[in-house]
């Protein structure tokens, strides 16, 4: 994305893109420029047609190392407010689908960039840790909302008041990953996921929304949500598509 090349994308024609966190020497962590540039791809991203899912992974041996420590005294309240906030709001708006591969160490804010994913698969590489309590801080981008949703309010306790490091096998019991992946099969399977989310119907964006919106909605806004949504799904191409591939027995074509 820029000269210092900290950002990569790859858009493969089967309708997804992978993007990689590129500071390995700095394992990925979070300065201004490289969260400016990852909400401006992301935005491009979703923007694209031909984009209909995305894999976010990190280059070397760490996923995302969470903020970076060397990147100058600053006021944290005020990058939470500049830099964090806005992405957790955009990828929460987004009708595209992210996939969170997880090649090693997830730590801080990464632990909370993994945790704004749609699905996450883990490498037998990968840890988490959000260990901000052990220096007197606080986990922030999302973590303390995503993660009780995700793993309960137990283990999110245990994760986020013991600042303990969690292994991709405990992961896995502990449902923070879909699955866990020998690490030269991260790749490859990541992509399998993306290419069958963006093979499928329209209504996928749909449903992301939904699923997003249920966890702060009551029953009978969500009940509302879901017919507005199910009626303008129904409007679509895809879904004609879909009877009459039904009627005349072959698969379907959406894109």
């Amino acid at each position: 994305m820029d000269a210092d090349n900290h950002l990569l994308c790859e858009r493969h024609d089967a309708g997804y893109a992978v993007v990689t966190l590129n500071r390995p020497e700095r394992f990925n962590a979070l300065n201004h420029a490289l969260v400016a540039d990852l909400r401006e791809l992301l935005a491009k991203l979703e923007a694209e047609d031909d984009v209909r899912a995305i894999v976010l992974t990190g280059a070397g041996r760490a996923f995302c190392a969470g903020a970076d420590l060397k990147a100058g005294p600053s006021d944290v309240e005020d990058v939470i407010r500049r830099l964090y906030i806005p992405l957790v709001e955009q990828i929460e708006e987004m009708r595209t689908p992210i996939i969170a591969a997880v090649n090693g160490a997830a730590a801080g804010a990464g632990f909370s960039l993994a945790l704004n994913a749609d699905l996450r698969l883990a490498s037998t590489n990968a840890s988490f840790s959000m260990s901000f309590v052990k220096v007197g801080l606080v986990p922030d981008a999302g973590a303390t909302w995503l993660l009780p949703r995700i793993v309960g309010a137990s283990r999110a306790a245990e994760i986020a008041l013991l600042g303990r490091k969690v292994t991709a096998e405990q992961a896995l019991t502990w449902n923070l990953v879909n699955d866990v992946v020998p690490q030269a099969d991260l790749h490859w399977r990541a992509s399998a996921i993306a290419a069958e989310l963006a093979a499928l119907p329209a209504s996928v964006g749909q449903v992301r929304a939904l699923l997003h919106t249920s966890g702060s909605a009551t029953l009978a806004e969500q009940l509302d949500a879901e017919a507005i949504e199910q009626g303008r799904a129904q409007q679509h191409p895809h879904f004609a598509e879909a009877k009459q591939s039904f009627v005349e027995k072959r698969e379907p074509r959406f894109w």
